[in-house]
């Protein structure tokens, strides 16, 4: 019944719509009223007028107030989540998005068949007005059709909810049916307008895309939006001939002429499985597909643009792959008949899971051998992956509300190494998480501006703020950690019952730790996770030695909160668990004896008989790196470290990669944090030039050299540092050369030395990178893929030539390849001419040349640059205003931005003036948290660097002095 009442609906406001373009494109507002007036053909007491409010013009949210259960009860839009009185069973959505040529409009019409648990007079939906516009409302009764009276509709602009008021209380099941109009250029969130240049063609076309996560359903369509109030749905797409209509179910037979418009064509999808509005998508494009099918009969299919289709083959193989594996190892089949992957050209993200048809930045997708590097391809593979996993948490079981958003995302991220590792074998991608995860997220989380992975989020800025690296990587590394603990087979057990058990459903933090707790033998999971999830930052262990009078060594483990500032004070009452953590102290003594002991909450404790019978002996703990914490060794033990790295042989050496690059990681945070002395990273360095792997390398340079480097670069004794790094580097690069060949292990280890040689300038890599980057510039030699970050980094800073820059922006403008593009810009945002800077940032601003999508990672790349950050800090205070109107505080990658422009900040002045700013601009929205790690960065550095730099200079000169 709702589907044929829903065609009805749809007839007239689909055919004078056309008729408006054609006439005058601005009343189509005023025209929509009144065609959607005359198409419900209902008396007007059936049918009322829509009146709303509007939202502050900048975006931000107010504070919500308290309501008593009474005032809510009696008007339920002051409830900011939905009462559940009345919830939906079924959509039926009918889509024409008008993105042709210059139009830019979408119309809808939709019934929602809803049933209704307590008896009521008012029907809620969400909506955004700012995006979307519903022109008119009818209610009816499900099982005879009978229209409802309705008294008034209004709405609700502080919780974004439309809200219908009946002429009576209604009991029984009903039918709401809207019509609704909005913008597809307003945001590439919700559904949008998308464009793209084909290179073969030469033309530029365009496309309609949707991304609804968080909370961006309701600028589509009014919905029910939030991730645990779950329906079906049946959705058409009306679109031109040439074009192709893609949803999350499979189309239904063929396209056919839509009778209200008989020449567009009408794509209608079978009914959909139970899922959240956030899953939902709707694309129009011209793609083009490759497909393949999957073990049990799964049609995986990949799209993108005709002119890059065949950049899909990787994607394509990885993705079949990975539903192969995951139906395996959750010994869950996967439930859609198809699994549909496509590269959208503007996307906000780098991918989102759609059920059945997951979105991708088309950098995040696409692979072209000859322009993408190994690091690309690893970006590529863990991202698929990643959204594959999804299918099963998130889209099987979704988390109940956005305070276990982690449930998603941790999961996501723990699973896609898992798999990636099982279909490339020789990536060594298990250690993977270790850097691009683990070690820079404990830096966030050593910070007093971190929270609890399980966070209270009510309000859509909040919700999208959670969206960070403590969901995240936070999340996938206490997982990673857990599966330690209980041991792989027993964990997925665990896993695969938690599945199957929440299937279709919704969880919580605590149903998955029920589950698993049946498979642990004896174990409390709740007891041990909750010190994980339900406390913000983690320890480090402290370990001492004591020796008896009959020569035994005794280890005290201590525990304690480790934060990154020593000058942060700890308040112990604001955790549930006073800062102390369940851990499992692993180790692996120099004679090979491996062990486990469990800190359950305590404070110290002791272990013996743990292998250090030997002179110059070592004890590792948390071995293998599979802990989420830290260990601070006594002096004489980082010394037996070093020294065994430093006089034994790579083949001899009995700490693995990850125990290697765990030591580097601690010794550092350590040093920076005035628990030991930099002596001791600083000796460890000499290590590194036998150190051939790529994660201990990794590790260095981003948890310690980097660091000190950003800090010393302006002060007049840098050139004591950078001369000590060079002598790491330049020993390492000479064993691998300058030529892009070698292992998969080998490739990426080159590039990223040469990118810190180039960073620090040392000399014959600045050379090679100039010879390179010169060749490409007049010649248009072409330059191995894997070493092209550097080239193009460093070849544009250390060039004049406002010429060399010109031709890397006409090279930018038509590239095709997503990953190569990304590089130009780099290279871009590297010049060392302040206005070469200001014109890309104007390009980037005016979206001139430069896809919305874009926008932020220009502006990181501008940041990063010494020669060009104090121009990007004022630019942004200058435009600030116009980013607050156009993004919105609601937006979490705006709500990063300045962080990333100011926490290398090292001064008072500097720290003065980000106060300034953020009290000039109080409403944070999303940047709520960043602001606080942006004054924390700040106020860590100007300590740094009163304390540690004058050691770390007097170090290197009395080891100049020893030498010379």
């Amino acid at each position: 019944m709702g589907a044929n009442k829903f065609q009805k609906v749809s007839k007239r406001p689909l055919v004078i719509i056309t008729l408006v373009f054609i006439v005058i494109v601005v009343i189509v507002g005023a025209v929509t009223w009144k065609i959607t007036k005359d198409a419900y053909n209902a008396p007007q007491s059936l049918v009322s007028e829509i009146t709303t409010t509007t939202d502050k013009p900048n975006g931000t949210v107010e504070k919500e107030p308290i309501y008593s259960q009474e005032e809510i009860r009696a008007k339920p839009w002051l409830s900011l989540r939905m009462l559940r009185d009345v919830l939906p069973v079924h959509y039926n959505i009918t889509m024409y998005p008008d993105f042709y040529g210059d139009h830019g409009e979408f119309y809808g019409n939709e019934t929602i068949e809803v049933q209704v648990n307590k008896p009521t007079r008012y029907f809620l939906v969400h909506v955004h007005n700012n995006f979307l516009n519903v022109t008119r409302a009818a209610l009816s009764d499900n099982s005879t059709g009978r229209p409802i009276d309705i008294v008034k509709t209004f709405y609700y602009a502080p919780n974004e909810f439309f809200v219908i008021e009946a002429a009576r209380q209604v009991e029984n099941a009903a039918v709401i049916s809207l019509s609704f109009s909005g913008s597809l250029t307003k945001a590439i969130m919700g559904i949008y307008k998308s464009t793209y240049y084909n290179t073969v063609t030469k033309e530029q076309r365009n496309i309609v895309s949707s991304k609804f996560e968080p909370t961006y359903a309701r600028q589509a369509f009014p919905c029910f939006d939030e991730p645990n109030i779950k329906a079906e749905f049946t959705i058409t797409l009306v679109h031109k001939p040439g074009y192709i209509a893609l949803s999350n179910m499979p189309q239904e037979g063929n396209s056919s002429a839509y009778q209200w418009m008989p020449e567009m064509l009408a794509s209608k999808f079978n009914r959909s499985v139970k899922m959240s509005t956030y899953l939902v998508c709707f694309i129009v494009c011209d793609f083009l597909s490759i497909e393949t099918t999957s073990r049990n009969g799964i049609t995986v299919r990949v799209f993108a643009t005709p002119d890059k289709i065949n950049q899909t083959n990787y994607a394509l193989d990885i993705a079949k792959h990975s539903l192969d594996y995951y139906e395996a190892l959750f010994n869950m089949t996967y439930p859609l008949p198809k699994q549909d992957l496509i590269a959208i050209p503007d996307f906000v993200s780098g991918a989102m899971e759609h059920w059945g048809l997951i979105t991708f930045r088309e950098s995040r997708l696409l692979y072209d051998p000859d322009q993408t590097s190994l690091s690309s391809l690893e970006t590529v593979a863990i991202v698929v992956t990643h959204e594959m996993s999804h299918q099963w948490f998130g889209n099987i079981v979704t988390m109940d509300w956005w305070n276990d958003l982690w449930l998603n995302e941790g999961f996501a991220s723990f699973m896609e190494y898992i798999a990636a590792a099982d279909k490339e074998t020789d990536w060594n991608m298990d250690n993977l998480i270790l850097v691009k995860d683990l070690f820079p997220v404990m830096k966030e989380d050593s910070e007093l501006s971190s929270h609890p992975i399980v966070v209270d989020v009510s309000n859509p800025s909040q919700i999208t703020s959670v969206f960070d690296t403590i969901t995240y990587s936070k999340g996938c590394s206490v997982i990673r950690m857990l599966e330690s603990i209980m041991g792989k087979d027993r964990f997925f057990e665990g896993v695969s019952e938690y599945l199957r058990k929440f299937e279709w459903g919704n969880a919580k933090t605590d149903d998955l730790w029920a589950v698993l707790s049946k498979h642990s033998l004896s174990m409390d999971i709740k007891h041990i996770m909750d010190t994980w999830t339900l406390q913000d930052g983690f320890p480090y262990v402290n370990i001492s030695l004591t020796t008896s009078a009959a020569g035994a060594t005794t280890f005290i483990a201590t525990q304690k909160r480790f934060m990154s500032n020593p000058t942060t004070v700890v308040n112990s009452s604001s955790s549930p668990f006073k800062y102390k953590w369940y851990i499992s102290l692993d180790y692996k003594s120099a004679n090979g004896v491996v062990g486990r002991q469990i800190m359950d909450l305590q404070d110290s404790i002791s272990l013996t008989a743990i292998g250090l019978e030997q002179p110059n002996s070592w004890v590792k703990f948390n071995h293998e790196q599979q802990g989420f914490y830290r260990v601070l060794y006594p002096d004489s033990m980082w010394e037996a470290f070093s020294n065994h790295l430093l006089n034994n042989t790579p083949n001899n050496w009995n700490l693995s990669v990850p125990d290697r690059a765990g030591l580097l990681s601690d010794a550092f945070a350590l040093a920076a944090a005035d628990m030991v002395s930099y002596e001791i990273p600083l000796g460890m360095m000499s290590y590194l030039t036998n150190e051939a792997e790529y994660i201990p390398w990794s590790t260095a340079l981003t948890g310690g050299i980097y660091y000190i480097t950003n800090m010393l670069k302006k002060d007049p004794e840098y050139g004591l540092w950078r001369t000590f790094v060079i002598e790491r580097l330049k020993p390492a690069l000479n064993k691998l050369g300058y030529e892009d060949q070698g292992s998969h292990n080998e490739r990426k280890l080159r590039a990223d030395l040469m990118y810190a040689a180039g960073e620090v300038g040392e000399e014959t890599t600045v050379y090679s990178i100039r010879e390179r980057f010169y060749d490409w510039i007049d010649n248009n030699v072409s330059i191995s893929v894997n070493l092209r970050s550097s080239v193009y980094k460093y070849g544009m800073f250390y060039d004049d030539l406002d010429t060399d820059w010109e031709k890397v922006w006409a090279k930018y403008k038509v590239e095709p390849s997503p990953q190569e593009k990304e590089l130009l810009a780099l290279s871009l945002a590297s010049t060392r001419q302040p206005h070469l800077i200001a014109k890309l940032l104007d390009f980037a601003l005016n979206e001139e040349g430069i896809k919305r999508q874009d926008f932020f990672t220009v502006v990181q790349n501008v940041a990063n640059n010494i020669a060009a950050a104090g121009y990007v800090w004022d630019w942004a205070r200058e435009n600030y205003q116009y980013f607050v109107d156009r993004f919105t505080v609601a937006d979490r990658n705006f709500g990063r931005m300045i962080y990333s422009m100011v926490q290398n900040y090292n001064t008072e002045l500097k720290l003065k003036e980000v106060q300034d700013f953020f009290a000039r601009y109080p409403d944070e929205g999303s940047s709520k948290r960043y602001r606080k790690m942006a004054l924390e960065s700040i106020e860590r550095n100007i300590y740094w660097m009163k304390t540690y730099k004058p050691v770390i200079i007097n170090w290197l000169r009395k080891r100049t002095q020893l030498r010379g």
